[in-house]
């Protein structure tokens, strides 16, 4: 009870609690303190309110990453170091950027609400919004629009607005209005299908339409079509994945049944099928191509659904297990991985071998393989000196011997010595013999870095220049000899300086001193031994 003796009794502030969380009401302004009649005790003095509590919501952050860089570490940063709650929404829990947040959290997992629960709170939202909703009509849109309330109230709202503008007051909702109403308002199926559902809607072909009207027929295609366009990019891949299965399912049911005449009819249908497949390829060459005729798009829909038209046959066909996610994506880059190595492998011997890429492939890598297996892998021991001089005859390094040669190796071929496979011992002994060897290939010089340094003065030219018709890169012995050469000195320590940077470093170098034994340059230094 509230004291009534004294006019200015002070406010009591009473706390409510409300789901584990203390809400407290505003506090009273009391009057200011008045300078004038500052002795009086019927002012008092204005207390400010409590300052109001935050929180920030971070949502869908497990996008995070496609434009923001860093931005997962800093919102962690934010997190070990901020007094203010930070609420963080994703859809993809399993997402690898979520896990390494939900270590700084608090884990709370919310599932989808079940159709029944939907169904009740519909039910009381349209008595409030003066409609009358049955039951099972209610759990047949929850069901139709996946579980999906915002989905299910503009469902509501739709069929309101619809039966107002009959004319009708109170809207009433009913299972048999639903039914014949429901492709106006029912969210679409392909939104909610996933790129693997939606390619064994296609590969199936027209399964369940045995004896179906012609709208069902259309409604079937329609929906198939629809499905190539929930990730057209990858689609194609999909089908030329898993169309094959399909049909061999139908010619083991016909082997099984010993009718030849089915057996034929399903070789046909795959003959079919593969047609299709290959003009859908041409199709979406031209659309992915120079023009990029993006036009094109709808008819490769339809040639996609046209190959699971005839894989499945006229009653459609069954995919075993579930769809495989198409192989050609990880073929085509172990191919370019072998083209990258193969281009390598030339760029290294090109001074040695006139050959183009698929020349050397065919040709030259098999004999040399052959060689280095011989000697590499002889019985009386490995031969490292004679693999590292033929080595340096087609300027190859230690790499391109011990793991690029095995990227070339068939699959059929087992009974193969691959050099990944060598004996640790003789990898180490080519290893030291190589590190302690100079190697003066031309493709190798360019690419581990031997200076630019300056051409010799004079205008000699020098042995690559000098050819018999004005070729460049071939190099005559006799004109070479014959040509005089005034910088020999120079020459000898431009090689002896050529040769130190292929020899391992902190190992002994033993180049020869200058001649002039001026300083400038490598060339002035004198050896250590």
């Amino acid at each position: 009870s509230h004291s009534h003796s004294h006019s200015h009794a002070p406010v009591q502030v009473h706390c409510l609690p409300f789901e584990g969380m203390l809400q407290k009401l505003p506090p009273p302004r009391l009057p200011c303190k008045s300078k004038s009649n500052s002795n009086s005790n019927h002012k008092y003095k204005y207390k400010p309110p409590p300052p109001k509590r935050r929180c920030i919501i971070m949502d869908e952050v497990d996008g995070m990453g496609a434009g923001d860089r860093s931005g997962m570490a800093e919102l962690l940063q934010m997190i070990k170091h901020s007094k203010v709650p930070i609420i963080c929404i994703c859809n993809d829990r399993s997402s690898q950027k979520v896990r390494s947040l939900a270590q700084y959290c608090l884990d709370l997992k919310f599932r989808r609400p079940t159709k029944t629960i939907i169904a009740k709170r519909a039910v009381e939202i349209g008595r409030m919004e003066g409609m009358r909703v049955e039951p099972n009509a209610a759990e047949a849109v929850a069901e139709s629009c996946g579980n999906d309330i915002r989905q299910v109230l503009n469902c509501l709202q739709m069929w309101s607005c619809k039966k107002n503008d009959v004319g009708v007051g109170a809207s009433t909702m009913t299972y048999k209005d639903l039914k014949d109403r429901q492709m106006e308002i029912n969210k679409d199926e392909v939104l909610r299908v996933n790129i693997f559902d939606a390619c064994k809607i296609i590969v199936e072909g027209s399964r369940g339409l045995a004896g179906a009207d012609n709208k069902a027929v259309t409604g079937s295609l329609i929906k198939r079509t629809d499905a190539f366009f929930v990730d057209y990019m990858l689609m194609g891949l999909n089908v030329h994945q898993n169309y094959l299965k399909v049909s061999q399912g139908q010619f083991n049911d016909a082997k099984k049944k010993g009718d030849s005449d089915l057996e034929v009819r399903s070789l046909e249908q795959m003959h079919d099928a593969t047609l299709a497949m290959s003009d859908f390829g041409v199709c979406e060459e031209q659309l992915r191509g120079g023009d990029q005729n993006w036009a094109l798009l709808p008819l490769c829909s339809v040639l996609a659904v046209k190959v699971g038209h005839h894989a499945g046959g006229p009653n459609g066909g069954f995919l075993p297990g579930y769809p495989e996610f198409a192989g050609w994506l990880g073929k085509n880059s172990s191919r370019g991985k072998k083209m990258r190595l193969l281009q390598e492998l030339r760029h290294h011997m090109n001074y040695r071998v006139s050959a183009d890429a698929p020349e050397l492939r065919m040709t030259y890598i098999p004999i040399i393989r052959q060689q280095f297996e011989s000697l590499l892998f002889d019985k009386e021991g490995a031969k490292v000196k004679e693999s590292i001089d033929l080595m340096d005859e087609y300027g190859l390094d230690r790499d391109d011997v011990f793991e690029n040669l095995d990227e070339f190796l068939l699959a059929s071929a087992k009974d193969v010595n691959r050099f990944g496979d060598l004996n640790s011992n003789v990898k180490a002994a080519v290893t030291r013999v190589y590190n302690q060897t100079a190697h003066t290939s031309q493709a190798l010089v360019a690419e581990q870095g031997a200076g630019k340094g300056g051409r010799r003065k004079g205008g000699a030219a020098s042995s690559v220049d000098i050819v018999e018709g004005g070729e460049l890169d071939v190099v005559d012995d006799d004109k070479v000899a014959a040509v005089p050469d005034d910088d020999e000195g120079e020459d000898e320590d431009d090689l002896e300086e050529l040769k130190s940077l292929f020899k391992k470093k902190g190992g002994k170098r033993n180049s020869a001193a200058s001649k002039n034994g001026s300083g400038g340059g490598g060339g002035g230094k004198r050896a250590k031994k």
